[in-house]
């Protein structure tokens, strides 16, 4: 699919104490596992980051923040800018679980919106969602009014609220799973773990 996957990679980690980004999940940093998701479904991949040198070895492109300190918002007004195409998937870099197949579904739903965000449990997720190219003046104008909650953003343009109802696929939670403190990631290993259990069983 003719899509750009941008990384939100510009936060600072407070909470978990040190780059989330880059803790290992089965052998890969988060960032990378990432990164390898969203090359199975689009063509173009950039990372929004203000820390460039702790991305230099993915050899991707990197984008910063135009206006520093408005949180994720910035960080998806960068992507949008620099992507090449119209469609476009952002990911957060603390979900080592995000799903192809997910992204794929978020992808397809913008021939008819301008946003497609999945909401899980009642919970919103436009972290892991997708935006159409056309959406970057709701963002400059967010921006520009102090509104930096996504949700604020996301009432300004023709947006799809995408629920387990809708999607053709069983959904699991562990697609949108996402770590801030450090037994977030503890969890993650555990899930990790199960999860290689399970494959190691039905490959039998």
């Amino acid at each position: 699919m003719q899509a750009t996957g941008i990384i939100l990679a510009g936060g600072k980690s407070r909470r978990m104490g040190t780059n989330k980004a880059l803790l290992i999940v089965d052998g890969l940093t988060i960032i990378e596992r990432i990164a390898k998701e969203l090359g199975k479904i689009t063509t173009e991949i950039i990372i929004a980051t203000n820390n460039f040198e702790d991305y230099q070895f993915l050899n991707l492109p990197m984008v910063e923040d135009k206006i520093k300190g408005k949180g994720p918002l910035a960080g998806i007004q960068a992507g949008l800018a620099e992507s090449k195409n119209e469609k476009n998937l952002i990911a957060t870099c603390d979900m080592p679980f995000i799903s192809a197949k997910l992204g794929a579904f978020l992808l397809q739903s913008l021939d008819e919106y301008e946003a497609a965000v999945p909401e899980v449990s009642g919970r919103l997720h436009p972290l892991y969602a997708a935006y159409r190219k056309e959406t970057l003046g709701a963002v400059n104008r967010a921006i520009a009014d102090e509104n930096l909650k996504i949700r604020h953003f996301l009432k300004t343009v023709n947006a799809k609220i995408v629920t387990e109802n809708d999607f053709p696929f069983t959904l699991n939670e562990k697609y949108l799973y996402n770590m801030n403190h450090p037994e977030e990631y503890e969890q993650a290993l555990r899930i990790q773990s199960e999860m290689k259990k399970i494959e190691g069983v039905s490959g039998n």
